[in-house]
């Protein structure tokens, strides 16, 4: 393998990545943004940036006009970290000490700041560990757990997720190898997989499946009805497909078509 090329591809998909987030945020405070000085501000041709653009308008997030374009005003907002973790809580819960049942003595495990695989830490078992997570939940929650080792990824705070989220959290995670990693997701379909709102959470996610010998997706029922913006992976590509008894059967069947460890709880 070359490592050089994988080195420079992983560079550039996080160069395009931070990119869009500085887009995404002068459109927040501007309003609107010229092609052409974004193209000079980040040394790319036109073209790049508008093809950035593009993908922002087929997301919902603007409208591209003649040189630039402009904030959707009637764009969906994701609801914060603090309204989600209460929505299907008990669901979530039973997902979360279903989970926690997994981890044993002496593993590394990876933990993202999903409203449904924090709770884990509610039930984390009684062993030594090493836990490497971004969520603020779990370092609050298991921070004075002497048996557990806790590794805490850089970054900004996001309280929309509820945990540190930016470029240098994906680059200090893809620095590790674990036993196993608990990830949830916005939705997830059979059709075309798990998803989530924006590129970086979807690049977090997809390295802390990659990076670990068992990969445990965590989603209630609800989250199997819709997609959101960016794909991040398949159902074959985790382990163990973990959700609560309400899916819908003929949901369940379909699921297991795709990956026959669905656990139910």
């Amino acid at each position: 393998m070359n490592h050089q090329n994988e080195r420079n591809q992983t560079s550039d998909t996080l160069d395009g990545i931070n990119r869009r987030q500085l887009i995404l945020q002068k459109l927040e405070e501007q309003g609107e943004v010229s092609v052409n000085a974004l193209a000079q501000e980040f040394s790319v041709s036109p073209m790049t940036i508008r093809r950035d653009l593009h993908l922002f308008a087929r997301q919902g997030i603007l409208e591209t006009h003649y040189g630039g374009a402009h904030l959707c005003k009637d764009r969906n907002k994701i609801p914060d970290f603090p309204a989600r973790i209460e929505k299907m809580l008990r669901y979530k819960q039973a997902i979360g000490r279903t989970a926690a049942s997994f981890i044993k003595e002496g593993d590394t495990i990876f933990l993202d700041s999903g409203t449904t695989s924090v709770q884990i830490t509610k039930y984390f078992p009684d062993v030594h560990a090493t836990l490497i997570t971004n969520s603020m939940t779990a370092i609050l929650q298991l921070g004075t757990n002497r048996k557990l080792k806790l590794v805490v990824a850089p970054g900004t705070y996001r309280e929309q997720i509820g945990g540190t989220l930016d470029i240098s959290t994906v680059e200090f995670l893809r620095r590790y190898h674990v036993n196993k990693s608990f990830i949830g997701t916005m939705f997830c379909s059979t059709d075309f997989g798990m998803t989530t709102s924006e590129e970086l959470d979807a690049e977090l996610k997809r390295t802390l499946c990659a990076q670990s010998d068992q990969s445990f997706l965590l989603a209630d029922h609800t989250k199997f009805t819709g997609n959101s913006l960016v794909k991040f992976t398949e159902f074959w590509d985790y382990d163990y497909i973990i959700t609560n008894k309400e899916l819908d059967p003929a949901l369940q069947d379909q699921v297991r078509k795709l990956n026959p460890n669905l656990i139910l709880c």
